[in-house]
Parts: C-alpha cells; structure tokens; sequence
C-alpha cells in the first residue's frame, strides 16, 4: 500500500512538472515572436522609429545628370581671373572707333565654352580683356551679353547654363573695371543657334556667348 501511494505522488508530481515545462516553453516562445515582430516594424505593420533615416538623400541638381549640357550653380571661372593681365589680343591700340573696325580684336564679339561647361579659356579672358578695356574707356557704351547652347538637354537646363555663361563673362568684365551699368546678361539657351547643323561642329558653334553693343551690332 504504501508503494503504491508513492507511485501514485511520482506519477502527479511529473505531471504537473510536464505542464510547467509547457508553460515555461510557450512563455519562451511568446517573447521570441514579439521581438522578431518587433525588428521586423511591429505588431501592426509600422517601421519602427530607430529604422528611419534621419538624413535623406539629396536631389541632384542638372549638373550632375549625365548627358544634359545645362548646369545650375556656381560659374566655373578659369584660374587667376582676379589677376588678368596681358594676352594675346594685348597689342592692339584702343581708340572709340575700335569697335567698329573689322580688322580688330574688337571685332570678335563671340566667347565659345565647351560641352556642358561655363568655364572661360585663357584665350577668351586675353578677348575679354581688350573689351573691358574699351568698355572702361568710354563709360557711355553698354553691350548686352547673351548666352546660348547647343541643343542637347532640356529647355530649363539649357536657359540656366546659358545665364551662367553670360555672368561669367559679366564677371571678368567687371574685374577689369567695367561698370555694373554699361552691361547686362540675357540667356537664350538652346533658341537661336549660331549653326542649325547637327553633330558636334555646329553644337560647338552654339555654345557661346554674344557681346552685343547697343547701337553698334
């Protein structure tokens, strides 16, 4: 009798082990859905704060778009523009007919720019220079910088690298000591080509800015 009773103890003892074991095991189990659930973006479906970026990507501008001649932003100015002196156009004697002789330097009224580029060469700063040399000689004369592209890009694109250009060539000019008010910058982007070919040879004829003087042009 007495074994039998001992049985019967160890029996209800593993029992309520077993079901304590269960319990302790779907507890376990619980908190491990949870925390999966959780990493996961939550009970109901949210993305959870820590998950979030707080600095989002910016969004390029044109001039980092691959094959569009446009660029917004800063003009790229050649080296040393604060200091401009000298230049191949250099000889060339200054006089208010100047500007209407053929045979010189002044007669050249086109700056060209490269592929997508606001950039001034040194050969057009030595241009450049002959004119602000007249155009700070004779304060009444004013002239009207106009910027153009080629075809390529968007229309938005194009009037915003247009407009770089023409105040690229606006700040060498005043550099060199022309007057806010003997100029004044217009862009017309990709609208009047120089050149109304295709390829490369027209399209570089189009990327340009014009010096147009008022009365004289």
């Amino acid at each position: 009798m007495g074994r039998l009773n001992m049985y019967e103890g160890f029996v209800i003892n593993s029992r309520i082990n077993l079901k304590a074991g269960r319990a302790l095991l779907l507890a376990v189990i619980a908190v491990s859905t949870l925390a999966s659930c959780a990493s996961r973006g939550g009970l109901d479906g949210s993305v959870p704060p820590s998950s979030i970026p707080r600095d989002l990507p910016q969004v390029p501008t044109p001039s980092e778009i691959p094959g569009q001649d446009a660029a917004v932003g800063t003009v790229t100015a050649a080296p040393n523009t604060d200091s401009i002196s000298g230049g191949f156009f250099s000889g060339d004697p200054i006089t208010r007919g100047s500007i209407s002789d053929p045979s010189h330097s002044l007669a050249r009224r086109i700056i060209f720019f490269g592929y997508n580029s606001a950039e001034i060469d040194q050969d057009s700063i030595a241009l450049l220079e002959q004119h602000a040399q007249y155009l700070a000689q004779f304060r009444d004369v004013r002239v009207r910088l106009e910027g153009h592209t080629d075809e390529r890009g968007s229309r938005e694109y194009n009037i915003a690298l247009g407009d770089n250009r023409s105040r690229g060539v606006a700040r060498v000019l005043q550099l060199q000591g022309v007057d806010a008010g003997q100029f004044s910058t217009l862009s017309y982007g990709e609208e009047v080509p120089l050149d109304e070919g295709r390829g490369e040879s027209a399209y570089r004829r189009n990327r340009r800015v014009e010096l147009v003087y008022e009365g004289l042009n």
